[in-house]
């Protein structure tokens, strides 16, 4: 009996049909981790746009209640100030808490606000009312890290 040179044996065929197994194997988890970049990119880039938002908002609003020092001594919404449409000032937002972002729901934030001292390296004052407050503004996601930002704002008055 003889075989023929011509060919390619069972072995070879498996071989091959392996080889390309797990290179496909390897291209699939390629894309799939591109895809997981992809999506954790999208869901940070929304998380810092409401950060952002958030900021500008408390940016737009006046230093303070009373419009020259002495400061307001508590920190918080003033009565009626039920909602953020209705803060006048920065320290309305202190304690300020959204549990789901509007259009984002699976986003919620919080604000703090607290009056820093400039001779304490912007640390929060013992002394109370200071030409300075820290807003430090956190947007947080089911999946992801919070995202924190700190603003120092002055009151203009030095």
């Amino acid at each position: 009996m003889k075989y023929s040179e011509k060919g390619f044996t069972l072995i070879e065929v498996m071989v091959v049909m392996i080889l390309l197994t797990l290179s496909f194997m390897v291209f699939l988890q390629a894309l799939n981790t591109g895809k997981s970049v992809r999506v954790n990119s999208e869901l940070r880039t929304v998380q810092a746009v409401i950060l952002n938002s958030l900021e500008q908002q408390i940016r737009a609003r006046r230093y303070d209640e009373n419009t020259s020092s002495p400061w307001s001594s508590t920190l918080g919404p003033e009565a009626g100030e039920s909602s953020i449409t209705l803060f006048d000032d920065i320290d309305d937002f202190h304690e300020y808490i959204v549990s789901a972002v509007t259009n984002n729901p699976a986003y919620s934030c919080s604000v703090a606000v607290n009056y820093v001292s400039a001779t304490s390296g912007f640390h929060t004052s013992q002394s109370g009312q200071t030409d300075y407050k820290s807003v430090m503004v956190k947007v947080s996601h089911k999946t992801l890290s919070a995202l924190t930002d700190t603003l120092i704002i002055s009151s203009g008055i030095n």
